[in-house]
């Protein structure tokens, strides 16, 4: 019996050799698992982040785009405005040396290749004085007109969208 009881102790002790060692690897790989799924845990974040900078970056270029489009008129319009006062004091000076029609013509296809580009034209006339689309040149004092009241028209403004290219020059009622 001697040697069966000795037997099955190397058996008994080869098993839980060989389950300990399995245990060990199983451990092992365990803790390797946990490791590896966070590495890709990690990774997945970054590629998240990756793609939501890369989106944000094209939005950000489509509105830069965009506002270049809108404000490209600037320029141009900038150079434009002189000579349409110009025709314009003109018009209101001359009666019989250049026909009258001629001129308006001229003002009103400006006005139009203006508009085309979305620059708008302020005549504030009767409005309330507003100094982020106004420059006043002088006051005066009407009492039939209301404080800040915007009483004649200098100059007309320009505006593309809501930025000013060139503010309204205007004389103001008296507060």
């Amino acid at each position: 019996m001697t040697k069966n009881t000795d037997k099955e102790k190397k058996s008994s002790e080869e098993t839980n050799g060989s389950n300990g060692a399995e245990k060990d690897l199983l451990d092992d790989c365990g803790e390797e698992n946990k490791v590896l799924s966070e590495l890709v845990k990690s990774l997945e974040e970054k590629v998240l982040r990756s793609q939501a900078e890369v989106e944000n970056i094209r939005k950000s270029s489509q509105k830069e785009i965009l506002k270049a489009r809108l404000f490209s008129a600037e320029s141009i319009t900038r150079e434009l405005l002189t000579p349409i006062d110009n025709l314009q004091r003109a018009l209101d000076h001359s009666k019989d040396e250049i026909p009258a029609s001629l001129v308006e013509l001229v003002l009103k296809e400006i006005a139009q290749a203006l508009l085309k580009n979305n620059v708008e034209e302020m005549n504030p006339l009767g409005e309330k004085f507003n100094p982020n689309f106004h420059e006043a040149l002088s006051v005066q004092e009407e009492k039939k007109k209301e404080p800040d009241e915007i009483l004649e028209v200098v100059q007309k403004g320009y505006k593309i969208q809501d930025r000013v290219i060139r503010p309204a020059l205007v004389i103001v009622n008296k507060i």
